[in-house]
Order: C-alpha cells, then structure tokens, then sequence
C-alpha cells in the first residue's frame, strides 16, 4: 500500500544524548547531572570521530537514488557523476558540495513546502499528508478492505529508488522450465523438443530476473505495486519506464482468492490485479511473493516520478487482504542471518544512498546503536517521550507548552494495548521527507521556530529541537538537532534574493487509533543512520528501530563505491532514452 508522511541552520551538528545510570553522577564534561524518571540520569556523551562501531555482517547493499522532484534529467545528472567517480575523476561529487550547512532540498521541494506553510498558517487547513487524506482501499465485488499507508508521492516528498528483480526467465535462448517453479535458485530444465515431459532429461539452462524495476523503499507502507505488461496507457505505459511481463515470467501465479486493487497515492492513483511471483535483490530470492500489478495509473504525479514501483517494509497489520509482506517473507523463507535492514542517507548527493540487507556497516555511523521497542506494529512506530524546543516541552495531554520538569516516563509496553496507543509515537518512515505535527502542535511549532530569511536565525531564535525516546536498554536518549538541522535553504524574493530558511515541518494528522504521532522522514534520517529490526520475527511486537549518528565524509563515500561498483547504473539502463548513455 501507500504511506504517510516527515523533517535542520548555523552551528554545531545534532547530538545524541544519552539519559543512563552514572555512579558519580557527572557527565562527560564534567557538569553535574539531573535525574529523569525511573532514577535514570542525563549526560550527553562524548562524540568521538575517529570511533565507531563494528556492524553486523551485510549480505547485500542496494544503493538508491533519491529522487527529490528536480526531474529525470537532474538524476540522470547525479548518476553520471557518481559514474565517473567511479572511472578516477575525484572531482566528479565536488558539485553536492554545499556552500551552507542547511538541509538541502531541490527548488521544487523548496516551493512546495513554502506554499503548504502558508495555505495551513493562513487558514486553509491544507493537509497534504496522506494518513487520512490518502486512506487507500481494495475493492472486491462489493467488499472493500479500508488501509492507511504513509507515502504519498507528492513533490514535497524525496523517494528513495533503486532496483529489484521480479519474475524468472530464460537468461538465453530456449525454452525453460522449473522442477521447482516457485525458487530462482533452482536451476530449470531446457526444453529442446515439442515433449515437455522429457524435459528433466536435458541438462540445465541459465535463469535470470524476467525483469529489472526501480522501486520506492519505503518503511511507511507494506504492500508491493509494480508496473506490469497490463498497462498500455498513462505513465506506466510510457517508453522509458520498464515493465515486468508476468506472460513471460516462469514463476508466475495466479493467486487463489486475488483481488482488483485500487490506491489512492496523493493526487494519484493506482489500479490492478494481484500476482505471485518470485521477487530478486542481489543474490537474495524471496519466492512466490504476492503483489499488485499496476494496470492503471491516474494522475500528474506518475509523470513527474520515474518510478515503477513501491515495495512495502511495513508490518502485516496494515497489509492488504492479509498477503503476507516482503519482509515477513525474508524471516519466514530464512533469507537472511539477521532479520534486519538499514538506512544510509547522504546528506546532499542524491546518488550516495543505500539499504543494507541482514546487517549494518560501521563504515557508515559513529558511535554506539541505541535500540527502541516498536510498541505499535503497524508503522514502525516507537514511544516518543516528549518533543522539546529549547526549554519548552509540549505537553501532549493539553495541548500546550510546559517548562521542562524532566517529568517521569513509564514505558508503554507494560500497560494495555489502549494505554500503549495513547502514548506519544515517532514514526519512522522512510518515504517521507519532512517533521511532522498534527493540528494544533503544527502551528505551535511554526511560531517557535518561524521561517524567514537565514540572516535573522541564529541559536536564539531558533533553539535546538529534541526527540527524547526510550531506550531497549532502559535509558532515555535525546536526539537533539541544531537549527541547521531542521532548516532548509532557498531563494527568496522576501529576502531580497538572499537566502530564505524554511523549517522543515509538514501537518500531518495520523490516524486516531495510532495518535498523538510524529513522524521522523528522511529529513531527520540524513542524519542518523537506521536499523529495522524484526528480530527473530515471530512476534512484530519485539521489532526494534536503532540509531547512530550518520557518517558523511569521502571514507563513507568509498566505502559506498567500492560495496555496489558492479551495481547497475542508472544512466545505461535509463540513459539512451535520454541522450546521457
């Protein structure tokens, strides 16, 4: 399905703070600390640099795009670039050097956020999230299953791409089939005569991906929608998107009990049938994964987004008709050692982004990992202890700000499912950009930490922004972000042409049964590298998020070169359609 929606100006960096038992009580710094609920106590860690920590082991990287609206030409740019920085040219990624250290978004991700702080602070009550305006639905004769994804595929919002195999077919001439038709692994049989029944007497022919499409990873939504064959007119049908052929495929199935989808996606929507097929990412197989297959697609958005698909990384319970999820699938097929995947997000190149299968990489994030208990599996949703500006907490009970009492925190896992669902959320979702807040915080938020032009922010006007969240461990952890973390930089004619600062907040109103929430986009996670955690996946209710701080210097960037250098590249497979091959 879809997903909701999330989001930094002139000193420091953001700091983690670390809220733990300390015998002499005194932090780091050597300042006398306070204690915090359940006889926990706050220092604030020292950031060293040249430490980090060693990561589990990785069975694959995928590297993404993001694709932040500037257009297809503008990726295939940054493709390039990061092409021939590859091939020796060490100049090749000086262009995402920033001359600020503001967040950096495309123009029209600028415009689009400047025009949505002013219809919602002028009255409009705009909302342009998508947990309620974007309720998706499947229909099925005449039952239809209500669902409430995260994303929303509007120009406000960055997706992060990459590629993944869908189907089987012959990697060359011949015909094929498969002893076992639901694995990729498993070598078919060549077919050389008109009886297939003597097939298993012919050796064995080579299999590959019946096709290769660039989909959204998204942590906001569950279920999977890939441009298919079935699509002849609209976006999806265009020459320079790519299309699994389930005629062509060995390993397609038609589902016993399928059903027509249809999905609301923002100003878009999307519809089709159910398939089964097998889905491939590196060399890891998922089998017989279920799956829409975009028929049609409505709506300016899938113009200007060259995508050809969604892949869910969600929990079941927002699922359609139940199918079981891709990620379920990895855990209950065994797919990987560790029953985990990772974030990367490159601060300013659009092309330096990975997802990290069965592990993390501590070539990517300093310091240690902290853990949080997802206390409703539905989002990867995780207790939020309180939301600070400077010395002002909100108070998610009346509504309103307090002075900062340290006030105690009982985890919500020890009281009743209604009493976890009334606990404050983060949700942590990848196919959203910006901080959320829902009506009434939203606005509050704006007055504290107005937009305005870069010369007039400084750390009094706008304090730093915290996210405190309950540890696995126990501990309560600060995330704390300076002004220029939660900042975006552009042009404005307000500022007479001098640099204008927007704060990276959206209104967005999660759904009643999983609020009061906010979510954390990708804005908040350039920042701090992330781990989803299933854990040994048989119960969703010990799934875990971690974070550490983000690693952005030129040994992340190599890093990231030399794990996906035989990667395919966006520019041979999109790029002959667009003069850059």
């Amino acid at each position: 399905m879809a997903a909701v929606a999330l989001r930094n100006c002139l000193f420091a960096t953001a700091v983690v703070q670390v809220l733990c038992d300390r015998p002499d009580n005194v932090g780091p710094l050597g300042n006398s600390k306070g204690t915090r609920g359940n006889g926990a106590q706050r220092r604030q860690p020292e950031l060293l640099p040249g430490k980090r920590q060693m990561g589990q082991s990785v069975l694959h990287v995928t590297r993404l795009h993001r694709y932040d609206h500037a257009g297809l030409a503008a990726m295939l740019q940054a493709e390039t670039l990061w092409q021939a920085s590859l091939n020796g040219n060490s100049t090749a990624l000086r262009t995402f050097k920033q001359r600020h250290n503001y967040v950096h978004l495309s123009e029209q991700q600028s415009k689009g956020l400047r025009e949505h702080h002013q219809e919602v602070l002028a009255g409009g009550g705009m909302d342009r999230g998508r947990a309620e305006v974007n309720d998706s639905f499947l229909r099925t004769g005449h039952r239809k299953t209500r669902a409430r994804p995260v994303t929303s595929l509007k120009r406000l919002d960055s997706q992060y791409v990459g590629y993944i195999g869908v189907g089987t077919a012959p990697a060359e001439g011949g015909n094929c089939v498969t002893t076992d038709p639901s694995s990729f692994m498993d070598a078919p049989r060549l077919v050389d005569d008109e009886d297939s029944s003597s097939a298993i007497e012919h050796g064995n022919c080579q299999v590959t991906e019946q096709s290769q499409v660039m989909v959204v990873f998204d942590t906001g939504s569950t279920n999977i929608w890939i441009d298919s064959d079935l699509c002849t007119e609209g976006p999806c049908a265009k020459p320079d998107r790519h299309r699994y052929n389930h005629k062509k495929s060995l390993t397609y199935k038609v589902p016993v009990h399928g059903l027509d989808l249809h999905i609301q996606f923002g100003t878009g929507e999307v519809t089709g049938p159910q398939a089964i097929d097998d889905f491939h990412v590196g060399p890891l197989t998922v089998k017989q994964q279920t799956f829409g297959m975009i028929q049609t697609e409505a709506g300016a958005v899938f113009d200007d987004v060259p995508l050809e698909g969604i892949l869910g990384l969600a929990f079941k319970k927002m699922s359609a008709n139940g199918v079981m999820p891709f990620f379920d699938n990895i855990i209950n097929q065994k797919v990987l050692d560790d029953n985990q995947f990772s974030f990367y997000f490159n601060l300013h190149n659009p092309a330096a982004n990975a997802i990290f299968w069965g592990g993390t990489d501590e070539h990517f994030y300093n310091g240690p990992i902290h853990y949080f208990q997802v206390t409703d599996p539905f989002y990867w949703s995780i207790d939020l202890v309180s939301f600070r500006i400077g010395d002002k907490e909100w108070d998610f009970d009346k509504g309103k700000w307090k002075k900062n009492m340290n006030t105690e925190f009982a985890p919500a896992a020890t009281g009743s499912l209604m009493e976890q669902q009334q606990t404050p959320k983060a949700i942590v979702d990848t196919g959203t950009t910006f901080f959320t807040a829902a009506d009434g915080l939203f606005e509050k938020i704006m007055d504290e930490l107005p937009s305005g032009c870069c010369e007039q922010v400084n750390r009094t006007t706008h304090p730093n922004m915290i996210y405190t969240l309950h540890s696995t461990d126990g501990n309560l952890v600060d995330f704390e972000l300076t002004n220029n973390e939660y900042m975006s930089v552009s042009k404005g004619e307000d500022c007479k042409d001098q640099e204008y600062c927007s704060t990276d907040f959206m209104k967005i109103n999660i759904p009643a049964e999983h609020s009061p929430a906010m979510v954390l986009g990708e804005v908040f996670l350039r920042h701090f590298y992330s781990v989803f955690d299933r854990g040994t996946g048989e119960n969703e209710n010990i799934g875990r998020v971690g974070f550490a701080r983000a690693v952005h210097d030129d040994t992340a960037l190599k890093r990231l070169q030399s794990l996906t250098k035989n990667a395919a590249s966006y520019t041979k497979i999109y790029g002959s359609k667009h003069n850059l091959r």
